[in-house]
C-alpha cells in the first residue's frame, strides 16, 4: 500500500472516531438536558419565577410588537420607578421568587408570599429604605422609553448573559403593571445594564429578610407533620425553656423551642443541621418582666403587678414605649442574629388581665414589629388578645404564624402540685379556640403536661389522636419548668 494510501486511510479512521465521540458527546448532552429539565420542572425553578410575574402582574407582555400602542410617559407610574423579580435560590435550588418595586421616595416595596397551614395563601408587603447614593445609582440607569422598547432577548454576542429568567416591570399610575420586560435568557446589553444597576444597589437588610423567609418559605410547603408511614417519621415538637446542655442532645426533635439567650449561634446551627428541616423557636417574653433577666432593672419602673403562680416575675406595660423599642430592636434582633427559624412569643394574655385600648395596641405594635422581621411568630396562648386584635384592628396574619396553647387535655393543680385532667368547659373552650385559627391556615402547637405512668395513659393518647387527626404539633411535658 502506498504512504498516500496509508494517509488516507488513517484521516478516515480518525474522523470516523471523531464522529464517535462528537455522536456520544452529543447523546449524553440531549440525555442532561432532558433530565435537567425535569428536575427543573420538579422543583418548579424557572416556571416558578415566571409563573410568579405572572401570578403578581397578571399580565407579562413580552416584547413589543407592531400590536402594541407606542410608550406614553403619561400613563406611567408616578409612585413606582421599576418593579424586578428576585429569586432568592441558587440553580436548580428549590426556593422562592418575590416581587419588588423601586419607588420614587426611595423604598423597596417587596411582596413576600406565604402558604397557610390550610393550603390558602396571603401576602405580605415589607419596605426597605435605599440610601441616597443607591437610589439614585438606580435612578440613573433605569430608561423606562428603552425598556419598554427594546428586546430583553435580542441578545448582543459580546455581551449577552446568561443565567436564568429575569424581569424588569413597568407600572401604570393605577399600580397595574404597563409592561414586564424580561424572559428567560440570553439578555441584551441594555436590558442587563438596568438589571444590573437595581441588584448591585439593594439593601442589606432586603437580602437578610429575602434569606429569612426563603427558610420559612421551604418549611410552609413541606409542613405535614404526619406524612410518614410510621411514628418513626413523623415531626417531633420539644419546649425546652430551661434546657442548659448540647442541643444536639435534643435530636429526636425536629422543631425545638429554647431560650437562645443561653445558647451560641454555633449550637442553635448545629442543631439545625442534624437533619433536613429542622428548626429552633426562641422564647421572647413581651407581656411580663423576670427578675433575672439582665435588663429587669432598666424595665422595673413600669411592671403592673404580679403575676400569679410565678414568683420573681410581673406584668408588664407593654403600651411603653421604652419597652417597644428595648424588644423590636434590641432583644429581637439579638436572637435573630443567632440564627433562629422564629420567636415563640410568651404572656400576650397580658391584655387578659389588663384589658385597655393602650394595651391591646402595645401588644399590636410588638406583635407586628416581630412578624415583620421576616421569621415566624407562635403565639402562646393570647386568645384574649388574637381575638381582639382580629375584631378591631386586622387579620392575625399580620401578627402571627401560629398558636401554641397550652393546657387544653390537661392541667395544673399548683396548690398539689400536680397535673391534672383539663376541666371540660376549659377543654372545649380552648378547643373552639385553636380550632378556629387552624381553619383560617393557623399552624397550631400543643403543651400538655402529663406523667407517663397508668393514671394518665388515657389522656396522653387523647392528645395524639386529636392532634394527628387535625395536623397539630404536639409536646407533651413531665415538668412545669420545661427543662
Amino acid at each position: 500500500m502506498k504512504k498516500s494510501e496509508k494517509k488516507t486511510n488513517i484521516k478516515k479512521e480518525l474522523l470516523y472516531l471523531l464522529a464517535a465521540v462528537v455522536g456520544s458527546f452529543a447523546v449524553f448532552v440531549l440525555i442532561f438536558c432532558i433530565i435537567a429539565h425535569d428536575d427543573i420542572e420538579g422543583q418548579g425553578t424557572f416556571d416558578e419565577v415566571k409563573d410568579t410575574v405572572n401570578d403578581v402582574t397578571n399580565t407579562v407582555t413580552g416584547n413589543v410588537t407592531d400590536d402594541e400602542p407606542p410608550y406614553s410617559d403619561a400613563l406611567v407610574s408616578s409612585t413606582y420607578l421599576v418593579g424586578y423579580d428576585y429569586f432568592t435560590g441558587d440553580f436548580l435550588e428549590m426556593a422562592p421568587t418575590v416581587i419588588a418595586k423601586v419607588r420614587y421616595d426611595g423604598k423597596i416595596e417587596t411582596e413576600f408570599r406565604h402558604t397557610l397551614s390550610n393550603g390558602e395563601e396571603f401576602t405580605d408587603v415589607v419596605l426597605f429604605d435605599l440610601s441616597d447614593e443607591q437610589y439614585k445609582n438606580i435612578e440613573e440607569a433605569i430608561n423606562l422609553r428603552k425598556l419598554y422598547n427594546l428586546n430583553p432577548q435580542e441578545a448582543d454576542p459580546e455581551t449577552t448573559m446568561d443565567g436564568g429568567t429575569s424581569w424588569l416591570i413597568i407600572y401604570k399610575n393605577d399600580g397595574t403593571v404597563y409592561k414586564a420586560c424580561g424572559g428567560f435568557c440570553p439578555h441584551n446589553s441594555d436590558f442587563n445594564a438596568m438589571r444590573r444597576a437595581v441588584y448591585e444597589n439593594l439593601p442589606e437588610e432586603f437580602f437578610e429578610y429575602c434569606s429569612r423567609y426563603k427558610e420559612t418559605w421551604i418549611r410552609e410547603n413541606n409542613f405535614e407533620p404526619y406524612a410518614g408511614h410510621s411514628e418513626q417519621y413523623y415531626t417531633t415538637y420539644g419546649v425546652f425553656l430551661n434546657y442548659d446542655g448540647d442541643l444536639k442532645e435534643l435530636s429526636d426533635y425536629n422543631y425545638i423551642v429554647i431560650d437562645a439567650q443561653y445558647h451560641s449561634e454555633d449550637e442553635i446551627r448545629d442543631f439545625q443541621y442534624l437533619r433536613y428541616l429542622n428548626r429552633v423557636y426562641s422564647y421572647i417574653n413581651i407581656g411580663s418582666l423576670e427578675d433575672f433577666r439582665d435588663y429587669y432593672d432598666r424595665f422595673s419602673d413600669i411592671t403592673l403587678g404580679a403575676y400569679e403562680n410565678w414568683d420573681g416575675e410581673e406584668w408588664v406595660d407593654v403600651s411603653d414605649e421604652r419597652w417597644q423599642d428595648f424588644i423590636l430592636n434590641e432583644l429581637a434582633p439579638e436572637l435573630l442574629a443567632k440564627g433562629i427559624n422564629g420567636f415563640f412569643v410568651d404572656n400576650c394574655d397580658v391584655y387578659y388581665n389588663y384589658p385597655s385600648e393602650e394595651i391591646l395596641n402595645g401588644l399590636a405594635t410588638i406583635m407586628k414589629g416581630l412578624k415583620q422581621m421576616g421569621v415566624e411568630v407562635i403565639i402562646n396562648g393570647g386568645d384574649a388578645f388574637l381575638d381582639a386584635y382580629t375584631e378591631k384592628i386586622g387579620p392575625w396574619t399580620d401578627v402571627i404564624s401560629g398558636i401554641n396553647q397550652e393546657c387544653v387535655f390537661t392541667g395544673i393543680d399548683w396548690d398539689e402540685e400536680t397535673f391534672v385532667t383539663a376541666a371540660d368547659e376549659d377543654k372545649k373552650y380552648f378547643t373552639e379556640y385553636i380550632e378556629k385559627y387552624a381553619s383560617q391556615g393557623a399552624y397550631i402547637y400543643l403543651i400538655e403536661y402529663a406523667y407517663d405512668d397508668r393514671k394518665y395513659w388515657g389522656t396522653i393518647y387523647d392528645i395524639k389522636e386529636y392532634c394527628i387527626d387535625n395536623n397539630f404539633l404536639y409536646y407533651i411535658s413531665d415538668s412545669i419548668d420545661l427543662d
